[in-house]
Order: C-alpha cells, then structure tokens, then sequence
C-alpha cells in the first residue's frame, strides 16, 4: 500500500505543472488539451459558448472554458482581474471608450500578428474599428446595426403597414395602446444598461450629425435638440407606450412578440438570434423594421456596434489566446455562430445561406443600403463617466419622466467634469 501511495503522490507532483497550465488530457491519452479561460457577460450565451470551447478543442487542442456574469459584476471584475495572472485568456467587451481605458491602462495584448493571418476572413473596415493608435486589440465577436424589431403576429391582426413617417409611427403606437397592446418593449428588467436605447433612437433621428457632437464633447446635454428629445421620449411613456418595466429582454419581449402583446423591440441585430433561441421565427414571428427619421437630419443614419473580444496582456495564456483566436476566424467557427445565433462576422457566410437561413436577417441587409450614415452606439461612442452617469439617469427616467430636465442637467454637469480629462475643451 506504501509503494501505491508513494507512486500516487510522485504522478500528482509530475501532473501539476500541466494542471496548473490548464493542460489535460483526453480519455485516450494521447491527445492533449489546453484549457484557456474565457469571460463573457451574456449569461444566455454561456451554451454557445461551451458548445464553441468544444469544438476548438476537438479542431486544434484548445479548448476555451466560459465564465460567465451579469454586466455591472462584470465591468468591475474584468478590470480587476487583467491587472493580475488571473486575467482572462480572451474576454469580450466594448470597444471606443472602454477599450482605450484598458489600453491606457496596459491590460490589452497587440494582436497585429493575429490579423496578419487572419484579415482576408473580414471584409474591409472591420481591423481598423478595432484599432487604437495604429494597434489592433481585438477581433470581433458581433458587427452589427440597431434596429428595431416588430410583431408580425400584430401587424397580420390588424392588416397594418409599417409607418413611413414618424408621425405615422406615434398614431400607431397609440392605435397599440387602444387595443391594450404593449408599443416598445424599452424597460429596466433585471438590465440597468438597456435604458439609453430609447434616448439614443431618438436623438439621431431629430439630428445625425447633432448626436456624434454630443458624443464627442462638441454639443451639450442641455442643448435644444437634447431637450426636444427627452419631451419626445417623455410623451410616449406617460401615453404608456411602454411594456412594463418588469418584463426582461432575454425571456419576456421574444415572448410578448410572439404572442402579439407587443409591438416592437428595439436592439442590435444579434436580438434576432437570441429571439431564435427562445423559439421564434423568424418572418413568422418578427420581422425587422427601421423607424423614419423625425427631421430631414436625421435620414440616411443608422447605429452600428462593433463587439470585440480582446485579450488579457497579464494572462499567462496569452499565446493559446492568439492561437486560439485565428482558429475562432476561420470557417468552423462562423458556422457555429451562424447556426447557434444567426450572426455573420466573417466572409464564410453566403448571402445565399443568409436568405435561406435567416430572411428577416437578408431583408435587413438590404434596407441598410439605404443607410449610408453608420453612427456608433452610445454605449461605446463617449466616455465611460459620461454614460454610466447617463445610464443611471435613463433608469430614473423610465419612470420618473417628468424629471427629464434635472436628470439632463445632471448629465451636463458630468461631461463638464469629465471632457477635460480627454483634452477636450467643454
């Protein structure tokens, strides 16, 4: 028993080393794989992303392990942990704004050498939006525009057309609240960040060119046009054109869309995948829709947003990270995310396999052509302070409108704190 023991604690000493690598083995023996760590903040995506691990496991021995957490817990943990050896491998997160603070910071890992192998899979303009200073940080993990997504389950009741203006959009949505049918599904849920969605739709509809000056410190939060949005926004919710500020993005508007007790829902285009996952259809159960613009200045503009996933310069596995990532833009990997989420990133999707696949998808690519104007979401389009302020402000205003005007002033006094520190003169 001795001599089992003593060859036990004598294998265990020789295995840890590996262990401590993230290095296992299959049950064969001969084929050896090396765990790699991976954060996220979409805890309904944790599935996808298992399923994504397994298969870079099986093509190149890499096998990326999830973590997964809600976003506030997440802002605050990644940012900890790149400082340390705990950094993530690969992890996903926002690029303008919040990208450059972690670059400043010298928590992001250069992944030029990344891009030299792997750019003839993206199309053109997608390396230099996830570049800072020359330096590309990040390869995406969503390219996508916001739009707004409608009941076709209500449009077939009431043998409606989409609105062509936005005065026809505001007599529908009323027309909805006659019928005791919920208009936008914009609420606080269990997600505090969703509530600058509403203000950002409407604000570059009034003035595209208005709103990139408010991200970048050229425009003030007090301005008219600023003002005239929050009326509008403050309108339609004491009209009560909203669903209730309980229901959840993930679990409750695919829902409520389906069974034609909601109207719209504005988000990304990776909403639509994530509507497929709770078993929508999509032409059957949705279809995609982009309001009018409420000025002539705000016609031609659409959001776009780029999800990037970096890499921790501090983790020790930075090298499987960047192995790890050429295999994640190569063919293999864009069929997982085209079946599991009906998102397209790389040129290995046909727009053949788009149009069979995902109609609603096809048909958007094509009102988009009409959109020559791509604006950066508000998320990532200005400074850190500002937005988090911000966001807390639009979850006041969710349900307190008539407060529109402190909370602007709130915000304004903010960007005045905080522009200078980015050498801008406010």
């Amino acid at each position: 028993m001795y001599g089992s023991r003593r060859a036990l604690i004598i294998t265990l000493i020789l295995l840890f080393p590996l262990l401590a690598c993230g290095i296992v083995f299959a049950g064969s023996g001969k084929t050896q794989i090396r765990e790699m760590k991976l954060y996220h903040d979409n805890p309904e995506l944790q599935e996808f992303w298992i399923k994504m691990g397994q298969a870079s496991a099986e093509d190149i021995g890499i096998k990326a392990v999830p973590t997964d957490f809600e976003t506030q817990v997440y802002k605050s943990r990644v940012k900890m942990d790149l400082a340390t050896p705990r950094a993530p491998a690969v992890f996903k997160w926002w690029f303008g704004y919040r990208a450059f603070e972690l670059m400043q910071a010298g928590l992001l890992a250069d992944l030029s050498d990344v891009w030299e192998k792997v750019s003839k899979n993206y199309p053109s303009g997608i390396r230099e939006s996830l570049t800072i200073n020359g330096v590309p940080y990040a390869l995406p993990f969503n390219v996508g525009y916001w739009v707004w997504y409608y009941s076709k389950p209500v449009y077939e009741k009431y043998n409606l057309e989409l609105p062509k203006t936005w005065d026809e959009f505001m007599q529908q949505l009323a027309f909805f609240k006659s019928k005791g049918i919920y208009g936008i599904g914009n609420t606080i849920g269990k997600s505090r960040w969703t509530s600058f969605i509403i203000f950002q739709e409407i604000l570059y509809r009034i003035d595209a060119d208005f709103y990139t000056d408010l991200m970048t410190g050229k425009a003030h939060y007090t301005d008219p046009t600023v003002v005239q949005a929050m009326k509008i926004w403050k309108e339609m919710l004491e009209k009560g054109y909203f669903a209730p500020m309980d229901a959840t993005y993930v679990e409750d508007l695919p829902r409520m869309l389906r069974e034609g007790t909601l109207a719209f829902a504005p988000f990304g285009d990776w909403y639509s995948g994530l509507m497929q996952q709770q078993g929508l259809v999509p032409g059957k159960d949705y279809g995609v829709f982009i309001p009018p613009p409420i000025t002539p200045k705000g016609a031609g503009a659409i959001i776009l947003e780029v999800s990037p996933l970096c890499v921790g310069k501090n983790s020790p596995q930075v090298d499987l990270a960047k192995e790890w990532l050429v295999w994640y833009a190569g063919e293999h990997a864009a069929r997982i995310l085209w079946n599991e989420l009906k998102w397209v990133n790389t040129v290995h999707i046909t727009s053949k396999e788009i149009a069979e696949g995902d109609p609603v998808l096809a048909h958007e690519l094509e009102l988009l052509k009409n959109y020559p104007k791509k604006l950066i979401r508000f998320w990532e389009a200005t400074p850190v302070e500002i937005v988090e302020h911000a966001v807390d402000a639009f979850n006041t205003m969710l349900v307190h409108p008539e407060k529109y005007m402190e909370l602007l002033e709130s915000i304004e006094q903010k960007a005045k704190e905080t522009w200078p520190k980015y050498g801008v003169k406010y």
